[in-house]
């Protein structure tokens, strides 16, 4: 049974300490955490087994689902069902229904024109509300602006009156100017009514109620309808005033049993002076403009949302494909160090302005903490140390990081070019006891690092709360040095012919671009990059001329 009661916003997991948002419990639902909220008690069964049709005409809730019945079920009820009460039952087919309703479509015929209106397209679903009422919702639009709907039920269907009102409007315009009915819109603290205007278009009553007519009965024959002459309704500013006046409402979430999360947003509260509105919208004019009275909530659902990380702010993935069985080893033991840290299980949560240590997180590379011997690069070459590979790991957190516009405290690039990195200068080496990667949570909200690693490729993600910024990565190479090679007599471990390093050193520039919804907002140099030349070396018997061996 799912819980009721609300869990607190706690900003990290495990034994860590949490910050808790005193979230402003809803009516009838408690405010306790879910660790100590009581089970809600069950509800008492009823004595009574019903037949087969006095079962259905008790749960089959209106005559919305009177078409379904046959479907649903054919006079045989199971005794669970029998016992449970008409509520949990109704409930329980709903999703059924509206499923239903939303892949039911209708032609709708005007002036011998064809036009189709599926039911899903205008959020059509079976609702238990058997008394039939409107409310207004808002909504944010995609540059932030705040607009509303109106959703309606009509006996047993809550549809969105707005989306279906605009496709009659639109029908209509093929006629001649369309009626506008009277309508509002809000603007922060203001409040903007506008007057209706006559005009032509299809009875919106009229169309519900054949709909409503036609899902009841299961007729799906071609609605008809006529374009005709419409008066604008006057404006009620009473019901405005219903669908807008609303009480401040914290943003909230609950848990159920499965671990499923579902938010509540937060509502601004709103109000104005009724009796002066009358006034003012009786005077003459196309519009009016009234004086909202907000009050704000004290915990907003970006708040609410914040210590889950949800959003995805950066990702980086790169690949270790041909790596031996140590290297990877290594690799993913990295990784799988930071997953598990302390008391994470799934994720290194940092909580605002926590700085990250890659090797106080990863700890000492010794076999006794997983790690195997692997190639390491010295400033002689390479040589094979435990936990060769795991900067593979660093680097691909490195240009997660830059992506998600992280404040980058210590890095350090690698002494010789390295091929795996997404843009080149953006690596970053690490060395027990000496070179550390480091990097603090600049948001203003908790980040989570995770790794993950599938066929040889290895991602690092960085959630959070979405902000907005992003940033990209450029480079240039502004100086070359080429290598010199070495010939050596081939041994056990290289045979004749085979060569290893090669690489020119590089100086390269690294620049930060900083993005807010898209638009650069800065430019900057986030590096300058020395990689030292790595020389080539040849094991053969056999000697180019002029050539020698070191």
């Amino acid at each position: 049974m799912a819980s009721n009661n609300r869990r607190r916003t706690g900003a990290h997991s495990g034994s860590r300490t949490r910050s808790r948002a005193a979230a402003q419990s809803r009516p009838h639902e408690t405010g306790r955490s879910l660790k100590h909220a009581r089970k809600p008690e069950p509800k008492k069964r009823t004595g009574r087994l019903y037949s087969g049709t006095a079962l259905l005409a008790t749960i089959l809730f209106g005559a919305v689902f009177f078409v379904f019945a046959v479907t649903l079920t054919p006079m045989k009820v199971s005794n669970s069902i029998a016992h449970m009460t008409s509520e949990t039952v109704a409930l329980s087919l709903q999703p059924a229904v509206t499923q239903s309703l939303a892949d039911r479509s209708f032609t709708l015929l005007v002036d011998g024109k064809e036009s189709t209106f599926r039911l899903g397209d205008y959020e059509f679903t079976a609702s238990p509300d058997e008394n039939g009422s409107s409310r207004t919702v808002e909504y944010k639009d995609k540059k932030g602006k705040t607009k509303t709907k109106v959703v309606t039920t009509v006996g047993n269907l809550c549809f969105n009156e707005t989306a279906v009102r605009q496709f009659i409007y639109d029908l209509a315009k093929a006629y001649g100017t369309p009626m506008i009915e009277p309508h509002y819109t809000i603007d922060g603290d203001t409040l903007t009514i506008y007057k209706g205007t006559d005009g032509v278009g299809i009875n919106f009553s009229d169309l519900i109620n054949t709909v409503s007519e036609r899902i009841r009965t299961g007729d799906s024959s071609p609605i008809e309808a006529q374009v005709v002459t419409l008066t604008a309704p006057a404006v009620d500013i009473d019901k405005i005033y219903s669908e807008v006046k609303c009480d401040a409402a914290n943003a909230d979430f609950t848990i159920d049993s499965a671990g499923n999360v579902k938010f509540f947003p937060d509502v601004v509260g709103k109000d104005f002076d009724l009796p002066a509105a009358r006034q003012t919208v009786a005077q003459d004019g196309d519009s009016w403009k009234i004086k909202l009275a907000l009050t704000y909530p004290e915990i907003d659902l970006k708040t609410v949302r914040a210590p889950f990380c949800l959003d995805e702010l950066s990702f980086c993935t790169t690949s270790y494909s041909g790596s031996s069985s140590a290297r990877a080893n290594n690799v993913e033991q990295a990784a799988r160090n930071i997953n598990t840290y302390g008391d994470f299980t799934d994720g290194y949560i940092m909580r605002p302005g926590e700085e990250f240590s890659f090797n106080g997180i990863v700890g000492k590379r010794t076999e006794a903490n997983g790690f195997q011997k692997a190639p390491v690069y010295l400033s002689t070459g390479s040589t094979e140390d435990y936990g060769g590979g795991i900067c593979q790991v660093s680097t691909t957190l490195y240009c997660a990081a830059l992506y998600a516009n992280l404040e980058i405290t210590e890095r350090h690039n690698h002494l010789y070019v390295i091929h795996y990195w997404p843009t080149e200068g953006c690596d970053a080496t690490v060395d027990w006891g000496h070179l550390d990667f480091k990097f603090k949570n600049n948001k203003e909200y908790p980040i989570k690092i995770k790794f993950t690693w599938e066929n040889r490729k290895l991602t690092a993600t960085v959630t959070g709360t979405e902000d907005g910024i992003t940033a990209k990565m450029s480079s240039e190479v502004t100086e070359k040095v080429s290598y010199q090679t070495h010939y050596k007599y081939p041994n056990a471990e290289h045979p004749n012919g085979s060569s290893s390093g090669g690489d020119r050193g590089m100086t390269i520039k690294v620049w930060r671009s900083v993005y807010q919804n898209g638009e650069r907002i800065s430019k900057e140099v986030e590096s300058n990059n020395l990689y030292n030349p790595l020389d080539k070396t040849i094991y053969t018997n056999s000697l180019p001329d002029g050539a020698s061996y070191d």
